[in-house]
C-alpha cells in the first residue's frame, strides 16, 4: 500500500516529485527499501508458513 501511495504522490507532483529535495522522492525511495529489506517474497512466505506451523520445502 505504501508503494502505491508513493507512486500516486509522484504522479501528482509530476517531475518535481523526483527532485531529491522533496519529501516525495525520499518517501518513494524509503518504501522501495521497506519491501526489499524484509526479504524476497518467497522467503517471507516461507517464514509466515513456519510461523503458522507449516513446513514448506
Amino acid at each position: 500500500l505504501a508503494r502505491r501511495v508513493a507512486d500516486v504522490c509522484l504522479q501528482f507532483h509530476g517531475g518535481v516529485g523526483y527532485i531529491e529535495e522533496t519529501w516525495t522522492a525520499r518517501f518513494f525511495r524509503d518504501t522501495r527499501l521497506w519491501s526489499i529489506g524484509g526479504g524476497a517474497d518467497e522467503i517471507m512466505l516461507r517464514t509466515l508458513a513456519r510461523m503458522g506451523g507449516f513446513w514448506a520445502e
